[in-house]
C-alpha cells in the first residue's frame, strides 16, 4: 500500500532524514536505517533519488556535529545502498 499524501509524504522524509542523522552521529545502526529507507521507498512512494538528495544535505549540514571525514565514511553505505534501490525499480 503506496501512500502519497503530502502530509505523509513530509512526514517520511523527515523520518528518513531523522534516521540517518542518527546513523551518522553513532547512536543507530546502519540496518536499523536501510530498514526504513526501504520501507519508506516502498510503502510510501518515497524515490530512492529524494533520500540520496537528504544525504547530500547532511554532508554538509553544520548542524550535524560530526567530522566530515567520519561522516563521509558513514555515508558511503548509505550512497551504495540508494543505488541498490535505484537498480531495483
Amino acid at each position: 500500500m503506496v501512500r502519497s499524501d503530502e502530509f505523509t509524504r513530509d512526514w517520511t522524509l523527515r523520518w528518513v532524514r531523522g534516521s540517518m542523522e542518527s546513523y551518522i552521529a553513532g547512536r543507530t545502526r546502519i540496518g536499523v536505517v536501510k530498514g526504513k529507507i526501504r520501507r519508506a521507498v516502498r510503502s510510501y512512494g518515497i524515490r530512492p533519488k529524494e533520500v540520496g538528495e537528504i544525504i547530500s544535505l547532511l554532508q554538509i549540514d553544520p548542524s550535524l556535529n560530526v567530522p566530515k571525514e567520519l561522516r563521509e565514511e558513514r555515508v558511503r553505505p548509505l550512497l551504495e545502498f540508494i543505488k541498490e534501490l535505484e537498480e531495483e525499480q
